[in-house]
Protein backbone atom coordinates (compact mmCIF):
# COMPACT_ATOMS: atom_id res chain seq x y z
CA UNK A 1 0.00 0.00 0.00
CA UNK A 2 1.04 3.23 -0.98
CA UNK A 3 0.46 6.22 1.39
CA UNK A 4 0.85 9.37 2.36
CA UNK A 5 3.56 11.58 4.35
CA UNK A 6 1.75 13.84 7.06
CA UNK A 7 0.14 12.51 10.05
CA UNK A 8 -3.25 14.10 9.63
CA UNK A 9 -3.42 12.17 5.91
CA UNK A 10 -2.15 9.14 7.53
CA UNK A 11 -4.65 9.14 10.28
CA UNK A 12 -7.10 9.24 7.83
CA UNK A 13 -6.25 6.05 5.18
CA UNK A 14 -6.06 4.11 8.55
CA UNK A 15 -9.95 3.04 7.41
CA UNK A 16 -8.54 1.69 4.24
CA UNK A 17 -5.77 -0.54 5.79
CA UNK A 18 -8.33 -1.84 8.49
CA UNK A 19 -10.37 -2.88 4.97
CA UNK A 20 -7.42 -4.47 3.61
CA UNK A 21 -6.43 -6.35 6.56
CA UNK A 22 -10.10 -7.29 7.08
CA UNK A 23 -10.18 -8.65 3.41
CA UNK A 24 -6.83 -10.52 3.61
CA UNK A 25 -6.23 -11.65 7.33
CA UNK A 26 -3.35 -13.82 6.46
CA UNK A 27 -1.59 -11.56 3.78
CA UNK A 28 1.34 -9.68 4.37
CA UNK A 29 0.83 -6.42 4.14
CA UNK A 30 3.63 -3.39 3.35
CA UNK A 31 2.51 0.61 3.82
CA UNK A 32 5.21 2.58 2.02
CA UNK A 33 4.31 6.21 4.02
CA UNK A 34 6.53 9.16 4.60
CA UNK A 35 8.24 9.25 7.90
CA UNK A 36 5.79 11.40 9.93
CA UNK A 37 3.14 8.89 9.39
CA UNK A 38 5.56 5.92 10.25
CA UNK A 39 5.55 7.03 13.44
CA UNK A 40 1.66 6.40 13.75
CA UNK A 41 2.28 2.98 12.60
CA UNK A 42 5.13 1.35 13.84
CA UNK A 43 4.89 -1.85 15.47
CA UNK A 44 0.93 -2.20 14.45
CA UNK A 45 0.60 -5.46 14.02
CA UNK A 46 -1.86 -5.69 11.21
CA UNK A 47 1.76 -4.04 9.23
CA UNK A 48 4.04 -6.32 8.32
CA UNK A 49 6.73 -4.35 6.91
CA UNK A 50 7.12 -0.68 6.97
CA UNK A 51 8.65 1.72 4.57
CA UNK A 52 9.93 4.77 5.01
CA UNK A 53 9.25 6.40 1.40
CA UNK A 54 11.38 9.71 2.78
CA UNK A 55 14.62 7.67 2.65
CA UNK A 56 13.88 7.83 -1.22
CA UNK A 57 13.68 10.96 -2.33
CA UNK A 58 16.23 11.48 -5.22
CA UNK A 59 15.34 10.12 -8.79
CA UNK A 60 17.62 7.16 -7.95
CA UNK A 61 16.54 6.20 -4.89
CA UNK A 62 13.20 6.29 -5.78
CA UNK A 63 13.93 3.82 -8.99
CA UNK A 64 15.21 1.70 -6.10
CA UNK A 65 12.35 1.64 -4.30
CA UNK A 66 10.27 1.10 -7.23
CA UNK A 67 12.62 -2.00 -8.44
CA UNK A 68 12.27 -3.49 -4.44
CA UNK A 69 8.38 -3.19 -4.46
CA UNK A 70 8.83 -5.33 -8.39
CA UNK A 71 10.38 -7.72 -6.75
CA UNK A 72 8.50 -8.41 -3.98
CA UNK A 73 5.59 -8.95 -6.75
CA UNK A 74 2.10 -7.56 -4.67
CA UNK A 75 -1.09 -9.70 -5.57
CA UNK A 76 -2.85 -6.29 -4.16
CA UNK A 77 -1.37 -2.74 -4.70
CA UNK A 78 -3.32 0.02 -3.05
CA UNK A 79 -2.29 3.44 -4.53
CA UNK A 80 -3.34 6.73 -2.49
CA UNK A 81 -0.65 9.18 -3.53
CA UNK A 82 -1.19 8.58 -7.58
CA UNK A 83 2.49 7.51 -8.14
CA UNK A 84 4.14 6.04 -11.02
CA UNK A 85 4.12 2.89 -8.76
CA UNK A 86 0.93 0.96 -10.21
CA UNK A 87 2.98 1.19 -14.02
CA UNK A 88 5.68 -0.92 -13.05
CA UNK A 89 3.57 -2.93 -10.46
CA UNK A 90 0.62 -3.90 -12.05
CA UNK A 91 0.62 -2.30 -15.84
CA UNK A 92 -2.32 -4.05 -17.20
CA UNK A 93 -4.25 -2.50 -14.44
CA UNK A 94 -2.42 0.47 -14.42
CA UNK A 95 -5.59 2.49 -15.85
CA UNK A 96 -7.54 1.58 -12.09
CA UNK A 97 -5.17 4.03 -10.34
CA UNK A 98 -6.02 6.86 -12.31
CA UNK A 99 -9.35 7.15 -12.04
CA UNK A 100 -10.61 10.14 -9.89
CA UNK A 101 -13.90 10.23 -7.46
CA UNK A 102 -16.74 12.00 -8.69
CA UNK A 103 -17.73 15.34 -7.08
CA UNK A 104 -19.77 14.23 -4.55
CA UNK A 105 -17.22 12.53 -2.35
CA UNK A 106 -16.02 15.33 -0.92
CA UNK A 107 -14.29 14.36 2.40
CA UNK A 108 -11.16 13.16 2.26
CA UNK A 109 -11.95 9.93 3.96
CA UNK A 110 -14.59 9.25 1.28
CA UNK A 111 -12.39 9.67 -0.97
CA UNK A 112 -9.89 7.23 0.18
CA UNK A 113 -12.41 4.85 0.35
CA UNK A 114 -13.73 5.34 -2.77
CA UNK A 115 -10.04 4.55 -4.43
CA UNK A 116 -9.95 1.82 -2.56
CA UNK A 117 -12.88 0.31 -4.04
CA UNK A 118 -12.01 1.69 -7.42
CA UNK A 119 -8.41 -0.15 -7.36
CA UNK A 120 -9.49 -3.34 -5.70
CA UNK A 121 -12.75 -4.53 -6.63
CA UNK A 122 -15.25 -6.35 -4.53
CA UNK A 123 -13.43 -5.15 -0.94
CA UNK A 124 -15.64 -5.26 1.39
CA UNK A 125 -17.09 -1.75 2.89
CA UNK A 126 -16.03 -2.73 6.57
CA UNK A 127 -13.40 -0.33 8.91
CA UNK A 128 -13.08 1.76 5.50
CA UNK A 129 -15.89 4.25 6.99
CA UNK A 130 -14.03 4.60 9.98
CA UNK A 131 -10.26 5.27 11.16
CA UNK A 132 -9.80 2.60 13.64
CA UNK A 133 -5.86 3.57 15.07
CA UNK A 134 -3.62 0.60 16.88
CA UNK A 135 -2.10 1.93 20.13
CA UNK A 136 0.53 -0.73 22.17
CA UNK A 137 0.33 -1.17 25.64
CA UNK A 138 2.95 0.59 25.93
CA UNK A 139 0.96 3.43 24.61
CA UNK A 140 -1.60 3.41 27.00
CA UNK A 141 1.01 2.32 30.08
CA UNK A 142 2.51 6.33 29.88
CA UNK A 143 -0.70 7.62 29.49
CA UNK A 144 -2.01 6.38 32.70
CA UNK A 145 1.62 7.10 34.45
CA UNK A 146 0.88 10.71 33.33
CA UNK A 147 -2.72 10.60 34.60
CA UNK A 148 -1.04 9.89 37.80
CA UNK A 149 1.52 11.79 37.89
CA UNK A 150 -0.77 15.05 37.25
CA UNK A 151 -3.84 13.44 39.31
CA UNK A 152 -5.78 14.27 36.62
CA UNK A 153 -8.49 11.77 37.70
CA UNK A 154 -9.63 14.04 40.36
CA UNK A 155 -10.24 16.78 37.33
CA UNK A 156 -14.38 16.88 36.73
CA UNK A 157 -13.70 17.67 32.83
CA UNK A 158 -10.42 17.59 30.60
CA UNK A 159 -9.75 19.66 27.15
CA UNK A 160 -7.43 19.30 25.82
CA UNK A 161 -6.32 22.01 23.11
CA UNK A 162 -3.83 21.62 20.20
CA UNK A 163 -2.64 25.23 18.75
CA UNK A 164 -0.83 24.19 16.34
CA UNK A 165 -0.68 22.76 12.48
CA UNK A 166 1.82 22.56 9.82
CA UNK A 167 1.37 25.95 8.35
CA UNK A 168 1.22 28.97 10.02
CA UNK A 169 -1.97 30.46 8.38
CA UNK A 170 -3.97 26.94 9.93
CA UNK A 171 -3.61 28.28 13.16
CA UNK A 172 -5.97 30.28 15.16
CA UNK A 173 -5.13 33.42 17.10
CA UNK A 174 -2.88 32.71 20.07
CA UNK A 175 -5.06 35.58 22.29
CA UNK A 176 -8.06 33.62 20.97
CA UNK A 177 -6.83 30.01 22.68
CA UNK A 178 -5.66 31.78 25.71
CA UNK A 179 -9.30 33.76 26.40
CA UNK A 180 -10.89 30.20 25.77
CA UNK A 181 -9.02 27.96 28.20
CA UNK A 182 -9.25 30.92 30.85
CA UNK A 183 -12.85 30.54 30.00
CA UNK A 184 -12.93 27.00 30.53
CA UNK A 185 -11.14 26.91 33.34
CA UNK A 186 -13.27 29.49 36.03
CA UNK A 187 -16.67 29.13 34.16
CA UNK A 188 -16.65 25.42 32.95
CA UNK A 189 -15.04 23.86 35.92
CA UNK A 190 -12.26 22.47 33.35
CA UNK A 191 -8.69 21.25 33.31
CA UNK A 192 -7.01 22.10 30.23
CA UNK A 193 -4.02 20.44 28.66
CA UNK A 194 -2.00 21.82 25.62
CA UNK A 195 -0.99 19.20 23.37
CA UNK A 196 1.84 19.55 20.40
CA UNK A 197 4.76 18.41 18.38
CA UNK A 198 8.15 19.28 19.59
CA UNK A 199 8.82 22.29 17.43
CA UNK A 200 5.46 23.70 18.58
CA UNK A 201 6.47 24.21 22.03
CA UNK A 202 6.82 28.43 21.16
CA UNK A 203 3.28 28.36 20.05
CA UNK A 204 2.22 26.91 23.31
CA UNK A 205 4.01 28.71 25.54
CA UNK A 206 3.04 32.15 23.99
CA UNK A 207 -0.51 31.15 24.57
CA UNK A 208 0.30 30.21 28.38
CA UNK A 209 1.96 33.22 28.84
CA UNK A 210 -1.52 35.11 28.04
CA UNK A 211 -3.23 33.16 30.16
CA UNK A 212 -4.51 34.10 33.94
CA UNK A 213 -4.72 30.47 34.76
CA UNK A 214 -2.49 27.16 35.13
CA UNK A 215 -2.79 24.50 32.38
CA UNK A 216 -0.67 21.64 31.74
CA UNK A 217 1.50 20.79 28.46
CA UNK A 218 1.75 18.06 27.09
CA UNK A 219 4.93 19.07 24.78
CA UNK A 220 7.44 16.80 24.14
CA UNK A 221 5.82 14.13 26.52
CA UNK A 222 3.73 12.38 23.85
CA UNK A 223 4.19 10.76 20.58
CA UNK A 224 1.38 10.65 18.23
CA UNK A 225 -0.07 7.56 18.93
CA UNK A 226 0.03 8.11 22.55
CA UNK A 227 -1.84 11.53 22.22
CA UNK A 228 -4.60 9.71 20.71
CA UNK A 229 -4.86 7.81 24.04
CA UNK A 230 -5.05 10.78 25.98
CA UNK A 231 -8.08 12.00 23.48
CA UNK A 232 -9.98 8.45 24.44
CA UNK A 233 -9.80 10.16 28.21
CA UNK A 234 -10.59 13.48 27.84
CA UNK A 235 -14.01 15.54 27.08
CA UNK A 236 -13.63 17.70 24.48
CA UNK A 237 -10.61 19.05 22.44
CA UNK A 238 -10.41 22.20 20.81
CA UNK A 239 -7.78 22.24 17.83
CA UNK A 240 -7.42 23.97 14.51
CA UNK A 241 -7.15 21.65 10.77
CA UNK A 242 -4.24 19.31 11.47
CA UNK A 243 -3.18 15.58 12.59
CA UNK A 244 -4.27 16.51 16.00
CA UNK A 245 -8.08 16.83 14.52
CA UNK A 246 -7.83 13.93 12.48
CA UNK A 247 -6.95 11.93 15.64
CA UNK A 248 -9.73 12.97 17.64
CA UNK A 249 -12.00 12.26 14.86
CA UNK A 250 -10.64 8.77 14.74
CA UNK A 251 -10.98 8.06 18.35
CA UNK A 252 -14.18 9.87 18.52
CA UNK A 253 -13.52 12.71 20.96
CA UNK A 254 -15.98 15.78 21.19
CA UNK A 255 -14.26 18.41 19.17
CA UNK A 256 -14.53 22.29 17.94
CA UNK A 257 -12.20 22.23 14.62
CA UNK A 258 -11.68 25.95 14.29
CA UNK A 259 -11.29 26.20 10.34
CA UNK A 260 -10.10 29.14 7.75
CA UNK A 261 -8.18 28.76 4.87
CA UNK A 262 -8.82 25.20 4.11
CA UNK A 263 -11.93 23.58 3.21
CA UNK A 264 -14.18 21.65 6.48
CA UNK A 265 -16.15 20.07 3.85
CA UNK A 266 -12.95 18.54 2.73
CA UNK A 267 -10.85 17.71 6.34
CA UNK A 268 -13.62 18.55 8.84
CA UNK A 269 -14.13 16.51 11.92
CA UNK A 270 -16.09 13.37 11.27
CA UNK A 271 -16.64 12.59 14.64
CA UNK A 272 -20.42 11.93 16.15
CA UNK A 273 -20.09 14.90 18.66
CA UNK A 274 -18.14 17.76 16.80
CA UNK A 275 -18.52 21.25 15.59
CA UNK A 276 -16.53 23.41 13.05
CA UNK A 277 -16.16 27.03 13.54
CA UNK A 278 -15.26 29.58 10.19
CA UNK A 279 -16.01 32.91 8.63
CA UNK A 280 -17.54 32.78 5.30
CA UNK A 281 -15.51 35.12 3.56
CA UNK A 282 -15.35 35.90 -0.10
CA UNK A 283 -12.16 34.29 -0.28
CA UNK A 284 -12.06 31.30 2.41
CA UNK A 285 -11.46 28.49 1.48
CA UNK A 286 -8.66 29.51 -1.03
CA UNK A 287 -6.46 26.38 0.23
CA UNK A 288 -3.54 28.51 -0.58
CA UNK A 289 0.01 28.03 1.00
CA UNK A 290 0.46 31.81 1.79
CA UNK A 291 -2.92 34.04 2.58
CA UNK A 292 -2.97 37.19 0.28
CA UNK A 293 -4.96 39.74 2.51
CA UNK A 294 -4.71 39.65 6.20
CA UNK A 295 -5.49 36.52 7.64
CA UNK A 296 -9.31 37.48 7.79
CA UNK A 297 -10.66 33.98 8.00
CA UNK A 298 -8.76 33.14 11.35
CA UNK A 299 -8.65 36.55 12.93
CA UNK A 300 -12.51 37.05 12.72
CA UNK A 301 -13.38 34.07 14.50
CA UNK A 302 -14.23 35.43 17.92
CA UNK A 303 -12.81 33.53 20.92
CA UNK A 304 -16.58 33.66 22.12
CA UNK A 305 -17.63 31.58 18.91
CA UNK A 306 -15.14 28.58 20.05
CA UNK A 307 -15.91 29.17 23.81
CA UNK A 308 -20.27 28.80 22.92
CA UNK A 309 -19.03 25.91 20.71
CA UNK A 310 -16.84 24.31 24.00
CA UNK A 311 -19.81 24.45 26.17
CA UNK A 312 -22.33 23.04 24.50
CA UNK A 313 -20.18 20.15 23.99
CA UNK A 314 -19.50 19.94 27.14
CA UNK A 315 -23.27 20.31 28.42
CA UNK A 316 -24.30 17.49 26.01
CA UNK A 317 -21.89 15.30 27.08
CA UNK A 318 -22.58 15.77 31.11
CA UNK A 319 -26.46 15.33 30.26
CA UNK A 320 -25.54 12.35 28.64
CA UNK A 321 -23.63 10.73 31.95
CA UNK A 322 -26.89 12.03 34.02
CA UNK A 323 -29.47 10.17 31.83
Amino acid sequence: MIGPSNIGDAILVSGVIAAVRTRYPEGHLTLVVGERAAALFAEDPRIQTLVNADRFRSPLARVTLAFALWRYQPQVLVDLRHTLYPLLLKPLQAWRYLRQPPRDVVHMRERHRWKLHAQVPGIADDGAASCPLWFSERDVAHVEALWRRWQLHRAPRIALIAPGARSHIKRWTAEGFAWVADRLITEADTLVVFSGEPDEEPVVEEIAALMRGRAHSLVGLVTIRQLGVVMQRVQLVITNDSGALHLASAVGAPTVAVFGPTDAGKYGPTAPSSRTIRRRLFCAPCERALCRFNHECMRFITPEDVYDAAKELLQTRDMRHET
